[in-house]
């Protein structure tokens, strides 16, 4: 069997507010993920289910889209 291909991406570093940093940490502990792929895992979730993010707290889902 030949192995895959890996896929192309990108690097990217980001700064975030402590508080942030200690839920992201808990929440990886919790899944048994690497921090970092916990947070890709999440930053991807949250991309698919909103289009829009009008600030913290308020979300438009996929499924709103289009609505009056």
């Amino acid at each position: 069997m030949a192995a895959s291909k890996p896929q192309k991406g990108i690097a990217m570093m980001l700064y975030m507010p402590s508080e942030l940093n200690d839920l992201l940490t808990a929440s990886a502990k919790r899944s048994g993920r690497a921090k970092t792929t916990e947070a890709l895992f999440r930053l991807e979730d949250h991309l698919k289910l909103y289009d829009s993010l009008a600030s913290p707290g308020q979300r438009f889902t996929a499924e709103d889209n289009g609505k009056d």
